[in-house]
């Protein structure tokens, strides 16, 4: 068997070989500098170079591929567009202020939804009553397992991303909803058809998909504290793939019934599932006829019993701190 051994170096065969190095880097310390120091400071301080624009895998029809699964980020909860209500939207810091480039509503002053007087206070009835509701108006619509709508079935929901010549279509892991987008460039239904997800519209500018939602039924809602739209409202959607795992998405939404002025819906989708190959889409069991949503309504007589308990509480709280 043959043995390879290591033998270390001398240490004047170490020395020997240094010598050459140690010269050249006392070398060019003794040296005087090439360039004054304002320039050498410039060159410190130069901006990075921008980064280069994503290139897209194209599919045999032209289209960028963006098959596969995707989840927002952040996402997951539909609880409060707007952090507005006791619990903080996931788009906001620990200190209340916007994370930056992720805050959902923008296009307006202070990051709220921009409403007409009469839908300010219809939006501000829902949300006092959405948590403890006393009538079946006040269940929030996904509760009810309705179809969720532009905009939040992307938050509430993972989904998969499917592509054939001519259409782009969505898939969720909720509520069993199928998104799809034509592509064909023929016109939208007509005015009196009215779908739960809208009629959409759509069409690339190089690696954006447009996507223009009408025909909506208006009958969901944006998220569960009680942000509304209504049949008349008109969305543009914009996807734009910024690198292998990330698009954005900007939904713009327009109603001057309900609206002061446009606003929009950013969100994030982050590429998902990416270490199980194997993973598929499951069925999900939610239904228009689910039952659960009968025992969220809260009788008026229930509802006095939980503000006895709830004053009752209070009042021994007080006593007790004094």
């Amino acid at each position: 068997m043959n043995v390879l051994r290591y033998r270390s170096p001398s240490a004047i065969t170490v020395l020997a070989l240094a010598l050459p190095f140690i010269a050249v880097a006392a070398t060019a310390q003794d040296a005087p500098a090439t360039q004054p120091p304002a320039a050498r400071q410039g060159r410190r301080n130069a901006p990075a170079a921008p980064a280069k624009p994503y290139t897209p895998v194209y599919l045999s029809d032209g289209q960028p591929d963006w098959q596969g699964f995707w989840r927002a980020n952040p996402g997951g909860d539909t609880y409060d567009l707007t952090g507005s209500k006791d619990r903080p939207d996931y788009a906001l810091q620990g200190d209340g202020t916007p994370k930056p480039g992720i805050h959902r509503v923008s296009g307006t002053t202070d990051g709220k939804i921009p409403y007409q007087p009469w839908a300010a206070a219809h939006y501000q009835n829902l949300s006092a009553n959405i948590d403890s509701p006393t009538k079946p108006e006040y269940v929030d619509t996904q509760a009810r397992c309705f179809l969720e709508g532009p905009g939040r079935v992307f938050i509430h929901s993972g989904f998969e991303i499917i592509q054939n010549p001519g259409y782009i279509v969505f898939l969720t892991e909720q509520n069993d909803e199928n998104v799809v987008v034509s592509l064909d460039g023929k016109p939208h239904v007509g005015k009196g058809i009215e779908l739960w997800q809208g009629d959409r519209r759509g069409h690339w500018e190089g690696n954006t998909l447009v996507v223009d939602v009408t025909n909506v039924k208006g009958k969901s809602r944006l998220d569960m504290s009680g942000d509304f739209y209504g049949p008349t409202t008109h969305f543009v959607e914009r996807y734009t793939r910024v690198d292998d795992n990330t698009i954005k998405y900007e939904a713009t939404v327009t109603d001057p019934a309900i609206y002061t002025q446009p606003w929009q819906l950013n969100i994030r989708f982050q590429k998902a599932h990416l270490d199980d190959p194997t993973y598929e889409l499951w069925e999900d069991a939610c239904h228009e006829g689910e039952r659960s949503s009968e025992r969220l309504v809260i009788s008026p007589e229930a509802q006095k019993i939980m503000d006895a308990a709830a004053a009752a509480a209070a009042t021994k709280q007080a006593n007790t701190t004094k």
